[in-house]
């Protein structure tokens, strides 16, 4: 019973939530009459108008991503404009550009499946639509990249994009090596880098990558990255690399390494 009670009252709380931010919204378009949905397009990019909220710009921000966050949850395509301009307003968000890619680059892709049939729609035609959607994400990636916070966290959610949507292995990896070359980057990047360069055939530009990355970088850490080694040890069989070339045996290896 107490539980039903707890549910009830959480579903109220979200309904209230949601209105006050459509009142919210209300307030904000009256005071600021260039965010208007009727002429969000045509404001994003426009810089000059947007410098003029000032201090209002954060509040202003949050405001516009509830509201495109609402839109978005009714599958309403008119949330990608609020999205947009929320990553304007405030541009060194990780979070507003990588949720914008996510929405657009996963969530509107599989909208768009959906309203032409979902699962009867032929593979190639989805294939085709994930992709024109992934590249749009990544178009907004690029657009955030030079005045985000943290760079390199958004480069590597490109790479996954690129990767899964794209199927593209060579730009994924790109989108990894630019991640990883940010002061701050994933721990992942240069991994994912050489394995998805070795996808793409270039196995040996891979080895050539990630060897010096690992004896300079990689090795130091307290576990000796053995995930990046392990793969270095298949290139190197790949390789067919000379044995007394090959990086030293590990004290945390197997003395008897694998010989596939």
């Amino acid at each position: 019973m107490a539980r039903g009670w707890f549910m009830l009252l959480a579903l109220v709380g979200l309904l209230v939530a949601g209105e006050c931010s459509s009142r919210a919204w209300t307030l904000a378009r009256k005071a600021v009459p260039e965010l208007r949905r009727a002429d969000l397009e045509l404001t994003a990019g426009q810089g000059a108008a947007l410098g003029l909220l000032g201090g209002f710009r954060p509040l202003i921000a949050d405001l516009t991503w509830i509201r495109g966050y609402i839109l978005w949850e009714r599958k309403d395509r008119g949330s990608e404009a609020h999205l947009r301009v929320a990553c304007l307003l405030d541009p060194q968000s990780n979070t507003f550009w990588e949720q914008r890619a996510n929405m657009v680059g996963l969530d509107m892709a599989h909208w768009e499946v959906r309203a032409r049939g979902g699962r009867t729609v032929p593979m190639p035609i989805q294939e085709t639509i994930f992709k024109r959607y992934a590249q749009k994400a990544l178009d907004g990636i690029e657009e955030g990249v030079p005045v985000v916070r943290n760079p390199g966290s958004l480069l590597a959610l490109g790479g996954y994009l690129a990767e899964t949507k794209l199927k593209d292995p060579l730009i994924a990896a790109e989108y990894y090596l630019r991640s990883y070359h940010k002061v701050v980057f994933p721990w992942y990047a240069p991994y994912f880098h050489a394995r998805l360069l070795k996808d793409g055939g270039k196995v040996r530009e891979a080895y050539v990558f990630l060897r010096p990355v690992w004896e300079k970088e990689l090795s130091k850490k307290p576990d000796g990255s053995p995930l990046e080694l392990d793969f270095l040890r298949e290139l190197e069989r790949t390789l067919e690399v000379p044995m007394k070339k090959r990086i030293p045996t590990q004290t945390f290896e197997s003395p008897f390494p694998s010989t596939k």
